[in-house]
């Protein structure tokens, strides 16, 4: 199967070379509903290489704002993996945007990494409904906005690219230079129809 559609790895580079994806199947994409309904254990998947400019700058030490959506939280719990395996104890806070708490699919393991991590804070966001034990009510980009100032933070967005657009917008009004701003292909942010 030849799957010409961008995608980001959801786990941190393995020695046995094995790799971690999320895929939720929507109603108009070819690709993820072709993964998550008629892909079988055998299937070859071509696979390009990654896009975009999202990974963690280990030279430096300033915080990291991590924002994720939907099935995005799989490459922010990468980053926040890889920050582990490096030692670095910078802090991390992780935004992980929904329209409800039953939206957030991945939240345990986030949680479990949060426990873990003393520099992590994970901080669930929803839009609709009363929202998780802890979390925050409202939009992934407003929420993050209420949240700082964010002047010693890089940040790191995934998601889809409207809550990207969105949130980049949001970063940029409050002041964060583009430079220290990373997401998924800006390219495919810039030919993605409505969400």
């Amino acid at each position: 199967m030849q799957t010409p559609a961008p995608n980001s790895f959801v786990s941190t580079p393995r020695r046995d070379g094995l790799l971690t994806f999320h895929i939720k199947a929507v109603p108009v994409g070819w690709v993820s509903n072709a993964l998550v309904h008629r892909a079988r254990p055998g299937d070859i998947l071509r696979l390009g290489p990654p896009t975009g400019s999202m990974t963690v700058d280990h030279s430096t030490h300033t915080g990291l704002l991590c924002l994720g959506g939907g099935t995005g939280i799989g490459p922010i719990k990468a980053l926040v993996e890889d920050v582990a395996e490096h030692g670095d104890r910078r802090p991390v806070e992780a935004f992980y945007g929904a329209r409800s708490d039953h939206d957030l699919y991945d939240i345990d393991t986030m949680m479990w990494l949060q426990k873990t991590y003393p520099w992590l804070e994970v901080r669930p966001v929803v839009s609709t409904g009363p929202g998780p034990k802890g979390g925050l009510k409202g939009l992934l980009p407003e929420a993050v906005r209420r949240r700082g100032p964010w002047h010693e933070y890089d940040a790191c967005l995934s998601g889809p690219p409207g809550m990207i657009r969105s949130s980049v917008d949001a970063l940029r009004c409050i002041g964060m230079p583009a430079e220290r701003i990373r997401h998924d292909s800006a390219e495919e942010l810039a030919t993605t129809g409505p969400d």
